[in-house]
């Protein structure tokens, strides 16, 4: 399993060209940061052997599993996926209809800082986009999600929605509303032109239920009708929330995410780090502290990447795709 960072993405055929060559079986993804420990790195490669009992690239709806599981083992999904893909969610569907909730998932969206749609995911075959690589391991594994935002807003019903694309809210549009909203949160004009920069500060929540946990979706941009584009899907008729954080919130979900996996991890685990790319452009300066946060309750190195779109299992087993949020999980080895 290779991870290499975006500004490798020029030598990924020369790599790809050079295993082949040496007959290794490989997959990956090309991602905006490597994490390492508590550093962030645009240039180089993480390298893991691992042991698949399943392995392969995923297309929506075109995914062929026949293995059977042993249900006196445990198994762990490694999710690699395209995170600006408008196929997100239909690639965690096909995945999740084969393997279903007798198994652990965990991964992230690949892709580039820029947030430029192109070929980010890889094997033996080459480079493609729109598409998900899966790697089912026989382990146990330790993971939790953490977030640190909170609701000031809502909840405001979906009346209108495209996979990742959200048209309205309580029957208005979506751009129109979310600025209204914000216009009235911070005293400020909000234009389409700076979107960003203000939505990478109120992101939206998609309510779970009658609780108070919401999964974060990230807005990223304004389309030609007014619609906002998210990582991920919107589902029809959800009750969403506009959510806010700080510096604070955010570090304080790191401490908590390290605290709960090291007090129940395996004797002896490989950490691996999914921690969301506009959660880095929040932070600044900051998300080395939250690196270091976590490194300091491991006692190995922490090894992952930004992502986008932060993929694990919820409660009940289903898989679900995150935004702006921090998935650790400590998978144990021998």
């Amino acid at each position: 399993m290779i991870f290499v960072g975006d500004g490798c993405e020029k030598e990924v055929n020369e790599m790809i060209n050079f295993l082949n060559s040496k007959n290794i079986l490989f997959f990956g993804g090309i991602y905006s940061r490597l994490l390492v420990g508590d550093r962030s790195l645009s240039k180089g490669y993480i390298v893991q052997k691992v042991e698949p009992i399943y392995c392969s690239m995923i297309l929506p709806n075109l995914m062929r599993f026949v293995e059977k599981l042993d249900a006196d083992e445990e198994y762990v999904a490694i999710v690699i996926a395209d995170g600006l893909s408008s196929s997100y969610k239909a690639l965690t569907d096909t995945l999740y209809s084969k393997l279903g909730n007798s198994i652990k998932y965990i991964g992230g969206g690949a892709g580039f800082y820029n947030l430029n749609h192109k070929p980010c995911i890889f094997d033996n075959d080459g480079v493609t986009k729109d598409s998900l690589y899966v790697c089912v391991v026989k382990a146990k594994a330790q993971i939790a999600v953490e977030h640190g935002w909170r609701i000031i807003k809502g909840p405001f019903r979906v009346t209108a929605s495209n996979s990742n694309v959200l048209l309205e809210l309580d029957g208005f549009n979506a751009f129109e509303k979310y600025k209204e909203i914000l216009e009235d949160e911070t005293g400020l004009t909000i234009y389409k032109s700076d979107f960003f920069t203000y939505a990478k500060e109120y992101p939206f929540g998609i309510m779970n239920g009658i609780s108070m946990d919401v999964i974060v979706r990230d807005p990223i941009t304004v389309n030609d009708d007014l619609n906002i584009v998210c990582v991920a899907d919107i589902p029809m008729d959800s009750n969403l929330c506009i959510l806010s954080g700080n510096v604070k919130t955010l570090l304080e979900a790191s401490l908590i995410i390290a605290e709960k996996c090291s007090k129940e991890a395996p004797k002896k685990y490989k950490p691996i780090l999914f921690d969301c790319i506009s959660r880095a452009m929040f932070l600044e300066e900051n998300f080395l502290v939250e690196l270091a946060n976590i490194q300091n309750r491991m006692n190995c190195t922490v090894e992952g990447v930004l992502s986008i779109g932060e993929v694990s299992s919820k409660e009940d087993g289903s898989i679900v795709i995150h935004n702006k949020s921090t998935v650790l999980g400590l998978l144990e080895r021998n």
